[in-house]
């Protein structure tokens, strides 16, 4: 039953040059409307063995700011299991996080979300990154779905994670870093407390715990990410990670 999603997706990417959100959007909508997908999201492993956030769709900005944009591999959680096992994780138990995952009880959880799933993206036999998905029924793994999603999976490294789409391709950790980064940060444009947040922020920190630990206002926080991303003249978190960890090797 799953082949004809599989096959149109095939003819989807073969059609034009798409951006990450413009495939995840399209994976939600079209590719897994038979497990009641709601959410997509790709998580990439880099060299230092951290693993970042590179986009997600079907979900508010405040809802992404309350779990982490980037993640030790060695940190117990789903998507980090599913890159050291090269296995699909599958949690069915929504709202409720397994306590096998105690940093993810108690947060928030996605609204409607019954069933989370993830899966590691493998190139040349290794694993480069993450696909994780929410779904808004109870879905029971079996062989027909692992299948299908490990189709997914690999149609996916082809296309982001090929050698050539990634020197094209704005929407992943290689996406270029404005050439003026270093004299942004040198020019000292961003405040000290917009540095701490940049900084917080390389780290992990939501939003909310940045606020939570600084002692002000998640909204003072947002505000001042959205000043810091302008200055940096980049897309998001990810951008500004990557230019954060980039100068503290190349600055002094």
């Amino acid at each position: 039953m799953f082949l004809p999603y599989v096959s149109e997706f095939v003819v989807f990417l073969s059609l034009k040059e798409h951006t990450l959100e413009e495939v995840l959007a399209h994976i939600v909508l079209r590719v897994l409307s038979p497990i009641d997908a709601s959410i997509a999201f790709i998580c990439e492993l880099n060299k230092s063995n951290l693993v970042s956030n590179l986009g997600m769709y079907g979900t508010s900005e405040e809802m992404q700011d309350r779990y982490p944009n980037l993640y030790s591999l060695d940190e117990k959680f789903p998507l980090c299991d599913a890159i050291k096992t090269r296995r699909v994780v599958w949690i069915n138990t929504l709202p409720v996080w397994p306590t096998e995952y105690p940093a993810l009880v108690g947060r928030p959880v996605i609204p409607h979300a019954k069933t989370f799933i993830c899966f590691p993206i493998e190139k040349s036999g290794t694993p480069v990154a993450a696909f994780g998905l929410f779904c808004n029924e109870i879905i029971e793994l079996n062989t027909d779905i692992e299948t299908f999603l490990k189709s997914i999976g690999n149609l996916l490294a082809m296309y982001f994670f090929s050698s050539t789409h990634q020197e094209s391709t704005p929407n992943t950790s290689h996406s270029k870093v404005p050439k003026n980064y270093l004299a942004n940060i040198r020019e000292e444009k961003l405040s000290d407390r917009q540095l701490v947040i940049l900084r917080m922020m390389s780290e992990g920190d939501t939003n909310l715990s940045i606020a939570d630990r600084l002692g002000y206002s998640e909204s003072t926080i947002r505000q001042e990410t959205i000043k810091i991303f302008a200055k940096l003249q980049c897309n998001g978190r990810v951008e500004a990670t990557s230019i954060f960890l980039y100068g503290l090797k190349n600055i002094g």
